[in-house]
């Protein structure tokens, strides 16, 4: 039974947790309107996950990754986004975030953070493997490549043609943006804060998380409901919201890396001339504008019931839970993660 866990209380309260003037924006958390939920199965994905690393080549050391696993709380983030997923596909979001977190976004940290061009041939091999059947040649050897082409055709398996051809989608927006990014940070570059904002909703993955939510939990939103305009704008509120979050808590870490134009709190600072006290108020503004919309906008999901069946009906409104689990889980996540430790 998937179990429902203490969280922040929501939007607009004044715990000391939430409002604390001087705190270090880590230590700021904005709320979130639903509760906290976890999948029973963490502790199963977590020796999945791992195991999976080490079978892919993902780390040399092992027992320091599973050090990093822990502190970093992998497996929690998992559980947390998709508390509703079945043993296997809670497995293989932990593995994602093995992945994402570990050998993938950190060389966009380092080593490729400035490096156009060699960022430009590993986003290309990785756009390659969305359009290859499953267990064609890889267009690369290396580990990073297996490992995500293993994710994407598991992610797949059961799921129709019009999920693999949005999913495909989301995944190349993500790693053009990826590789945006680095050329913004190598040529200086700064975006404004809409242009950062519209940017990092897609650098964060929400699009592919999102995707996630149907194919760990075995349902898929029919299509007429997925491109309407109001699961369109929620899942651009939640990537929002996702974003700006984000960039709350890893304004520090990319501060002490010299990294300032591809933050949004960070951009505040610098065009806007806000104080670090009025950047994170400014931000805190924009989470609680869009979860407002958020919860006006969902009442609106019955509007969709006369042309979907009882599948349909609830395969949507499994989805709209699934948005509320991804924010709250990214919330917690983001707050107890040693991820963005300075």
């Amino acid at each position: 039974m998937t179990r429902v866990l203490a969280g922040p209380s929501g939007p607009g309260t004044s715990s000391a947790r939430i409002r604390c003037a001087g705190q270090s924006p880590r230590e700021v958390n904005f709320g979130c309107p639903w509760p906290l939920r976890e999948s029973p199965f963490r502790e199963r994905a977590r020796e999945s996950a791992l195991e999976w690393m080490e079978d892919f080549g993902l780390t040399r050391d092992f027992e320091a990754n599973v050090a990093q696993f822990r502190h970093w709380k992998l497996a929690e983030c998992a559980a947390w986004f998709y508390p509703d997923g079945t043993p296997e596909g809670v497995e293989l979001a932990a593995q994602l975030m093995g992945w994402y977190f570990a050998p993938f976004d950190d060389q966009f940290d380092g080593d490729l953070a400035r490096d156009s061009q060699a960022a430009a041939q590993l986003c290309g091999e990785l756009t390659t493997i969305l359009d290859l059947p499953e267990g064609a040649p890889l267009p690369a050897p290396s580990p990073v490549v297996a490992g995500f082409a293993d994710l994407w055709w598991r992610s797949c398996r059961g799921m129709s043609t019009q999920w693999r051809q949005r999913a495909a989608q989301h995944w190349r927006q993500y790693l053009s943006r990826q590789l945006a990014e680095v050329v913004d940070r190598r040529h200086a570059r700064t975006q404004d804060v809409e242009g950062c904002l519209r940017r990092r909703a897609v650098t964060t993955s929400s699009g592919p998380l999102s995707d996630l939510i149907e194919c760990l939990s075995g349902f898929e939103v029919p299509d007429q409901a997925w491109q309407s305009p109001l699961l369109s704008e929620l899942r651009r509120l939640t990537a929002e919201i996702i974003s700006i979050t984000n960039d709350l808590v890893s304004a520090e870490k990319e501060e002490a890396q010299g990294d300032r134009v591809n933050n949004l709190l960070l951009i505040l600072e610098d065009q806007h001339g806000c104080t670090r006290h009025q950047a994170i108020e400014r931000l805190r503004e924009m989470t609680h504008e869009r979860y407002a919309r958020f919860l006006r906008l969902e009442t609106q999901a019955p509007d969709l019931d006369d042309v979907l069946t009882t599948t349909g009906r609830i395969a949507l409104r499994r989805y709209i839970t699934g948005l509320h689990d991804l924010l709250a889980g990214d919330n917690e996540w983001e707050h107890t993660s040693g991820r963005y430790a300075t």
